[in-house]
């Protein structure tokens, strides 16, 4: 692929020697840096990349996590021996995280290794193992990491890089262009600049990301030091105040008030007997008519302009958000009514802290001195450091939401002129070289986009390796239709599942498999979720869950965040967990053991 990630427009010439069909981008592998995976990022990018998403948001992202990682003391030189993207790779339509690049954290912390990064990153999840190399250990780097983890241990507060991406997100979004009255060429040039503003943003993120997974890293450690690795969902437990977790509670609060007026029961009871999206959105236009809906209409309107930004795949530019799929929103909120107990997470959190004294009380007593002070710190520590890394995720998401917007109108546009009316369909265009000329004209890119839609929906029907470990691992289209053909059976009951503990506490419910929240109009208050991974949009089907399990995660994930802060069991890294489990079964989910047992087909 062509160099220089800060200005790169032509992604057509890349590397066509790839056998079998290849993605309309490939990247390449690294074979400094070999192995790389599908965990912790498909939470994020569940989907197939579209040339937008990759060119706007993957390349100054990669920049940026660089940057942070030299500011933390990460990056050691002569880690990188060009610009082409490596942390965040894109193999066959798919995003990866590069695990033997990020096993430098653990490998140049002191006390650290390259499995607890793996544990705090990824899950389990049988990575392969880490092998040393030359230039792995770095004593500059060690030192510089010294600084670093003294400094987030010593944490007591929010940490300031948090009020950074606030200030930083609301100035962009300020800046933005009236849909209605800017031109075409005033919306691309705005779109354009996303990069530049982005990438510190996205770099904030990073450096709170790298350090919640060093502190949590110091309390997995003690725990497996005291024979007790499950207690370390107990001592992290709910940080408070995760933006994250906020959704759920807020979409709650509006069902209630949905609930309480008549008029709003029965348009949501109507719509929702349809599990149709499209009727959802006609249910709040008719409720925006009656009067007697004025209380929920102007809540639920609130929470679109604080949240409206999340949705499923949060960080490619062209997905779908609350904010232009409202009825996303309106769904999970319409899961939560039918409860028959209350689902406020405050009365489920009343044993939090006593849980955390108790695993404090069992795993202190086997540290060194040294560990101890350590173990302390970061008791006090992790907290803030969950806050701030949800925090940052969530300005940065935030950031993109006007961007978002802007190339939604652009897409209106170009449908009124005879173009492809679906956003997803216009970002496989090339941004740069491409889209301009589309929104002018549309007709001489219908045959591309054509092609390049029916690749893309190719390679959304399959489902891509969790390892990468060479360029010989990057799988064809051809490849991954065929093992398509080959899936996993169910199991029968008394089998037990095993995964990773991730938030803590026990339940045995009937398990709804769901593959996408815009599709979840069967999950009933008491359910178990079983989800494949899970992004912010899957949130608020959190609340109504008695408990979720997933098939990829990790300590610091957001399924396991998430599950915390509502205090639901949650067991992640359970490997084909949604095709192993089927909608009915009655199951049981350990949190602390990170185990689910098939109790009943």
């Amino acid at each position: 692929m062509p160099g220089n990630t800060a200005d790169r427009s032509d992604f057509e010439s890349a590397d066509r020697s790839i056998p079998g069909t290849p993605w309309i981008i490939e990247g390449k592998i690294d074979p400094r840096w070999p192995i790389n995976t599908r965990g912790n990022i498909g939470e994020v990018f569940p989907e197939v990349l579209t040339a937008l998403g990759y060119e706007l948001g993957v390349l100054p992202a990669e920049q940026a996590w660089r940057d942070a990682y030299d500011d933390l003391g990460i990056l050691a030189k002569g880690d990188f021996s060009n610009d082409d993207p490596v942390i965040i790779g894109l193999y066959g339509g798919y995003a990866y995280l590069n695990l033997s690049y990020l096993r430098m954290m653990g490998v140049r912390a002191p006390g650290s290794s390259a499995e607890a990064i793996d544990v705090s990153f990824f899950g389990e999840g049988n990575p392969p193992p880490y092998v040393p190399r030359k230039g792995d250990k770095s004593i500059s780097s060690t030192v510089r990491i010294v600084r670093t983890v003294i400094g987030a241990l010593g944490t007591k507060e929010l940490p300031p890089v948090a009020a950074d991406s606030d200030a930083r997100t609301a100035a962009f979004e300020a800046r933005r262009p009236s849909l209605d009255s800017a031109s075409d060429r005033e919306l691309l040039d705005y779109l354009m600049a996303f990069p530049k503003g982005f990438a510190p943003v996205f770099g904030n993120h990073m450096k709170t990301t790298a350090l919640a997974a060093i502190v949590s890293g110091v309390l997995a450690d003690a725990c497996a030091a005291a024979g007790e690795p499950g207690l370390v969902t107990h001592l992290i437990g709910a940080a408070g105040d995760v933006r994250s977790a906020q959704y759920s509670q807020e979409l709650y609060a509006l069902s209630k008030v949905a609930n309480e007026s008549p008029v709003v029961t029965e348009a949501l009871d109507n719509a929702s007997k349809s599990s149709d999206a499209d009727q959802l959105e006609a249910a709040l236009a008719h409720l925006r008519t009656q009067p007697e809906a004025a209380d929920f209409v102007a809540g639920f309107d609130d929470f679109i302009a604080t949240h409206g930004h999340r949705g499923p795949n949060d960080w490619e530019l062209s997905s779908r958000t609350w904010d232009n799929t409202p009825a996303l929103a309106l769904l999970a909120l319409d899961r939560m009514r039918g409860a028959e107990h209350d689902l406020a997470p405050s009365t489920r959190l009343g044993e939090d802290d006593t849980k955390r004294q108790a695993a404090i009380a069992k795993v202190r007593p086997h540290l060194n001195l040294l560990d101890k002070g350590n173990f302390d710190k970061a008791i006090n520590a992790v907290p803030f450091w969950a806050q701030a890394r949800e925090s940052t995720r969530d300005r940065a998401v935030r950031y993109m939401m006007p961007a978002k917007q802007v190339f939604r109108e652009l897409v209106r546009r170009a449908a009124e002129r005879g173009g492809d009316p679906d956003p997803v369909t216009v970002a496989l265009l090339f941004p740069r070289t491409e889209l301009p000329a589309y929104i002018e004209d549309p007709a001489p890119l219908a045959d591309v986009l054509a092609e390049r839609r029916a690749l893309y929906d190719r390679f959304a029907a399959v489902e891509p390796p969790f390892f990468i470990a060479s360029q010989t691992d990057v799988p064809t289209i051809e490849e991954l239709e065929a093992k398509q053909a080959a899936e996993v059976g169910t199991v029968e009951p008394g089998t037990t599942l095993t995964g990773s503990a991730g938030s803590s506490g026990t339940a045995t419910g009937r398990a709804r498999v769901v593959l996408d929240p815009a599709e979840a109009f069967d999950l009933e208050p008491g359910e178990i979720l079983v989800a494949p991974l899970t992004d912010p949009s899957w949130t608020p089907l959190f609340l109504p869950a008695a408990a979720v399990v997933v098939n990829v995660g990790a300590l610091m994930s957001h399924a396991v965040i998430v599950a915390r802060e509502l205090a639901i069991p949650c067991v992640i890294a359970v490997e084909d967990a949604t095709t192993k489990i089927v909608t009915g079964m009655t199951i049981e989910v350990d949190g602390t053991a990170g185990t689910v047992t098939v109790i009943d087909s």
